[in-house]
């Protein structure tokens, strides 16, 4: 992902400070909701269900108190990229005994082919990689300081 689709998938309306849920689907629901109300996301149904599924078929928690749940969908007309924090702390992962405390919800259109899409979701993931990252984003005050992290670590 270049610095500028890393520019065009960051949305000031697409960050969730504090997530008010705190199970796997109700999370996944709030993001999609708030995706929807941007105008990010055309049909939350569909896309909730893909989420769901591709939850089932594996868990996308990366480690570290971090999820990236992501998919290629018809109800994406662009990339973006929801930003999602939870001082509390989620269970993600039945068993994992690390809360997830960032989500990291990463849409592409379903055109997009399967390489652009995976390659968005490594460097999302990537950017989470260091400790000092993913402190800066769980304390950053704005969306703004979220999106010059992520712009730092990706470039």
């Amino acid at each position: 992902m270049s610095t500028s689709l890393l520019a065009s998938v960051l949305d000031p309306s697409l960050f969730v400070p504090d997530l008010r849920t705190r199970r796997k689907e109700s999370v996944l629901g709030e993001m999609i909701a708030r995706a929807h109300l941007a105008g990010a996301v055309r049909l939350p149904e569909l896309l909730r269900e893909t989420l769901v599924l591709r939850e089932r078929a594996g868990s996308t928690a990366v480690g570290k108190g971090v999820a990236v749940p992501h998919a290629r969908s018809l109800s994406v007309s662009e990339p973006h990229l929801v930003v999602a924090r939870s001082r509390r702390g989620l269970a993600w992962t039945p068993g994992d005994p690390q809360p997830v405390t960032l989500v990291l919800l990463a849409l592409s259109p379903a055109e997009v082919p399967a390489e652009g899409h995976l390659d968005f979701v490594a460097r999302v993931v990537g950017a989470t990689r260091l400790q000092r990252n993913r402190q800066k984003l769980l304390e950053a005050e704005s969306f703004d300081a979220v999106a010059a992290v992520l712009r730092e670590v990706v470039a």
